[in-house]
């Protein structure tokens, strides 16, 4: 599976772009959002969902790795399949969706272009519980900085105590593996 693609953007559609990576060129559906801040010519990181089915093999791509989890969250809805998640990112981000989830904010999923007020509610039931603990994510935090927030927790750090020691890494560490164990020295001395 396909779950990163970093490379120039040799083009742009109306709900794709195409991304060249070491000279093979990957078509990827984005958000109206993701689309405008992508630039033709410009190098990109994009998370992708891999979408296979039957008929279907397609790539869904995200800024960051916070709006693939919601948008996996959302096609685990019944009726909700993944052209619809991507046309509920059209109107807002990961963190504007899972808000209106924690608000159940039925107005703001019925502006989705073929997305009834039953589908948004199904979409605030099934999610309500989930949405919660998604919504504990750092949403400030930076792409590169994700991964190490992630391993911290797995290593059974609290959240605040990854996020604290997280908004202090210097500088000059460049690699997940310098920074991982800068935040373990860190939180070793507490």
């Amino acid at each position: 599976m396909i779950s990163k693609l970093s490379g120039k953007v040799t083009f742009k559609g109306t709900h794709k772009i195409e991304i060249d990576v070491n000279g093979v060129g990957y078509e990827v559906f984005v958000s109206v959002g993701d689309l405008d801040k992508l630039k033709i010519g410009a190098e990109a990181e994009i998370f992708i969902y891999h979408h296979i089915a039957e008929d279907k093999n397609d790539l869904y791509g995200f800024l960051n790795r916070q709006d693939r989890l919601v948008f996996e969250m959302l096609i685990g809805v019944s009726g909700v399949g993944p052209r619809t998640a991507q046309n509920i990112f059209s109107i807002g981000s990961g963190e504007k969706i899972l808000g209106a989830i924690s608000k159940a904010d039925v107005n703001f999923f019925k502006q989705v272009k073929g997305l009834g007020g039953k589908g948004a509610q199904r979409i605030i039931v099934d999610l309500k519980a989930k949405a919660g603990s998604v919504a504990d994510l750092d949403f400030n935090l930076e792409a590169e900085d994700e991964s190490v927030f992630e391993a911290l927790l797995n290593l059974g750090f609290m959240k605040g105590e990854a996020r604290g020691v997280l908004t202090s890494l210097p500088e000059e560490l460049k690699t997940e593996n310098e920074k991982i164990k800068f935040a373990l020295r860190q939180l070793g001395r507490k």
